[in-house]
């Protein structure tokens, strides 16, 4: 993607990164492309039902969490990486 599109799809997203960010997060945007790209062209190999591995996936059981927010405080909500773009997992 050329600076100049990636530049104006940050600002479409309202997205302000410092100038240390920005090599970073323009990497993994790359490689998030890559992948869309990747599932864009895949072509299933038969007609037949989905392969599976194992016949039920676990998923992980979600703990919901208080805090006692300070009133004058702007609330941050983060979750956890659900896209591993370094490819650990």
């Amino acid at each position: 993607m050329e600076r100049q599109a990636f530049d104006h799809l940050c600002e479409l997203a309202r997205l302000t990164l410092a100038k240390e960010e920005l090599g970073e997060f323009e990497r993994k945007f790359e490689r998030l492309l890559e992948f869309v790209e990747q599932v864009q062209r895949y072509t299933p190999q038969s007609s037949g039902p989905p392969l599976t591995l194992v016949d039920k996936v676990e998923l992980r059981r979600d703990a919901p969490l208080s805090f006692d927010w300070p009133e004058d405080m702007v609330h941050d909500y983060r979750v956890p990486m659900v896209i591993d773009f370094e490819g650990g997992g």
